[in-house]
């Protein structure tokens, strides 16, 4: 259980700058078309910039969840939600890391 918290807590810490540069990523796209921080969706980034893993994540998405809540994750804000989701899952790292270290 302590190996799995600790590759846990630092997969949320490593992932950070992935996830900054996506949010980096939609202020461009932000900047550059005419869509705003709240209409660019995740639905829509996806879909247009991504489009092979936004075939599979709809697929994925659809399957595992119920419809309304996957329907509700692809509508929200990206921008937003890459932001919310950078800084909880480093606050989660960050918290989890020494908690798991002292584990016996």
């Amino acid at each position: 259980m302590k190996a799995f918290l600790i590759i846990f807590a630092y997969l949320c810490i490593w992932t950070t700058p992935l996830q900054i540069i996506c949010i980096i990523w939609g202020l461009v796209i932000v900047i550059n078309t005419e869509l705003t921080i709240l209409s660019l969706t995740n639905e829509i980034f996806l879909s247009e910039q991504l489009p092979l893993i936004y075939s599979f994540i709809k697929t994925l998405l659809y399957f595992i969840l119920p419809d309304v809540f996957a329907s509700w994750i692809l509508a929200l804000p990206f921008t937003i939600h890459q932001f919310i989701k950078a800084m909880f899952g480093t606050w989660l790292g960050l918290w989890l890391l020494p908690i798991a270290k002292r584990m016996p």
